[in-house]
């Protein structure tokens, strides 16, 4: 594996992780498993291109986005929240479907972080891929982990959340220790009446 000419770059990254994706997911046979996973996935994949995000990669329950690393996006954190409300509306929209259908609903948990991270290409001898790596990765992805702790659907960073305060309405939250840490982390809560 081989990291190609890195650039240290700033932009927000977003987790997004559907909850009980993979029992539902085990639930079909391969092939229906592929149509609810393009029916989920691919649907908020497409929300995330639309404000001009890019899907870093799929994972068995949700994804990786980022934006402002591939591209020079000044607004990229309100982008990525813009993204979150709309990940919101999209979810209620296939909910009222499987509701209708007597199927369980998707519920999300969202994290969002904004920082300096490198933007690079991978390769191995069959895979070649950009991405963006560090700790700001790393740290979106644990924020989107504590909205299970907290029951609560999008989380953002104190660094998202001083450069959105001012455009969104947030709940600061419990400060929490987070993996790879030293120090307890605040979070907000992007509420609900955001639209």
């Amino acid at each position: 594996m081989n990291a190609q000419n890195p650039v240290k770059k700033e932009g927000t990254v977003l987790f997004c992780d559907i909850r009980n994706f993979t029992f539902l997911f085990d639930q079909r046979d391969p092939f229906e498993a592929v149509e609810f996973a393009n029916n989920v996935l691919a649907v908020l994949g497409e929300v995330v291109e639309n404000h001009q995000g890019v899907v870093d990669r799929f994972t068995g329950d949700g994804f990786m986005a980022h934006f402002g690393f591939d591209k020079l996006l000044p607004d990229h954190p309100e982008k990525a929240c813009k993204t979150a409300i709309a990940i919101r509306k999209k979810l209620n929209e296939i909910n009222t479907k499987r509701y209708l259908n007597v199927e369980t609903v998707l519920a999300a948990g969202l994290g969002l972080h904004t920082g300096e991270a490198a933007y690079c290409k991978i390769e191995t001898n069959q895979l070649e891929q950009t991405t963006v790596l560090g700790d700001t990765v790393n740290t979106a992805a644990r924020i989107e982990e504590l909205t299970k702790h907290f029951v609560v659907d999008v989380l953002v960073s104190e660094a998202s959340y001083q450069l959105l305060k001012e455009n969104f309405k947030f709940q600061k939250m419990p400060e929490r220790e987070i993996k790879g840490k030293d120090h307890p982390i605040s979070t907000y809560w992007l509420l609900p009446i955001n639209l």
